[in-house]
């Protein structure tokens, strides 16, 4: 059966039944019509609403934030402050240590220093006793042999051929090159007689080169003056020791009597086939 034209007017002029529609943001009263559901407003406080809880999640996240910014920077200038604390009281307490240590320092090594001028003092000691104990020895021989003419004792030409390399004043004489001795004895003649030529001969070319230096400036009559004069006050030589440091170099030991009555070591030098002085040795 169908029905009727006025019927279906009467439908058609019917108003659609309204609906409520539950959001977040409340109760909206939403038409519908014949058209459809009116979603563009929906959707504008849907989007409004997203951007507002974006913001408010944002502004909390911001304020914890700076709160661990601060706690952090508060954090920083404790651990700052407890360090300076530390730095300070080490600085107190190592300053006392530290003027300790330093004061213990320099008196171990004065301790040191006394030790070592202790030991120095004694072989110094030790050096000075021998050389004394010698030179009195030599002394009351040189006073035997002055008083050898008086007493019938040998006289000291006769005495410096009896004893091994003692050498009175009146027995020097130019004796060659063939051992150091020998060169020593010619280079004390060539002194006592003012033979500078036989002196520079008796020496090695370092010690020609030194004296030839000295004698820059002087004449020759001077040269040989003042060779004389240094044994001028020497009564006897005599030779102590005789020291071998290589096959080419002999170091005597020799005292010489009267003046300055000294002790003095000189290095004797083999030049080729000769004997030659090349002037004290410093040990």
């Amino acid at each position: 059966m169908g029905m009727s034209s006025g019927s279906a007017s009467s439908v058609s002029g019917k108003s659609m039944p309204r609906k409520r529609w539950c959001t977040p943001f409340g109760i909206w009263r939403i038409e519908l019509n014949g058209d459809g559901l009116q979603v563009k407003r929906i959707q504008q406080f849907v989007l409004a609403g997203l951007l507002l809880a974006g913001l408010a999640v944002l502004w909390t996240e911001r304020r914890k934030v700076d709160a661990l910014r601060q706690e952090n920077e508060r954090l920083i200038e404790e651990r700052a402050a407890a360090q300076r604390l530390i730095s300070e009281r080490q600085t107190r307490q190592s300053g006392p240590q530290n003027e300790e240590l330093a004061r213990l320092r320099t008196e171990a090594s004065e301790v040191h220093k006394l030790r070592n001028e202790v030991s120095q003092l004694r072989a110094g000691a030790k050096e000075v006793d021998r050389l004394r104990t010698e030179n009195q020895q030599l002394r009351a021989a040189d006073r035997q042999l002055r008083a050898a003419p008086t007493t019938g004792v040998t006289t000291p030409a006769a005495a410096a051929g009896s004893q091994e390399g003692y050498y009175t004043k009146e027995s020097w004489a130019f004796s060659g090159y063939a051992t150091p001795e020998a060169a020593l004895q010619s280079a004390i003649w060539a002194m006592r007689e003012g033979d500078t030529r036989t002196l520079l001969a008796s020496m090695a070319p370092q010690e020609v080169a030194r004296m030839q230096n000295e004698w820059a400036n002087k004449s020759e009559a001077k040269i040989s003056a003042d060779a004389k004069r240094g044994t001028d006050k020497i009564s006897s030589i005599r030779v102590l020791e005789s020291r071998r440091l290589s096959d080419d170099e002999v170091v005597l030991t020799v005292y010489a009597a009267g003046g300055e009555d000294k002790v003095q070591k000189i290095s004797v030098k083999r030049i080729e086939a000769e004997w030659k002085l090349a002037g004290r040795k410093e040990e």
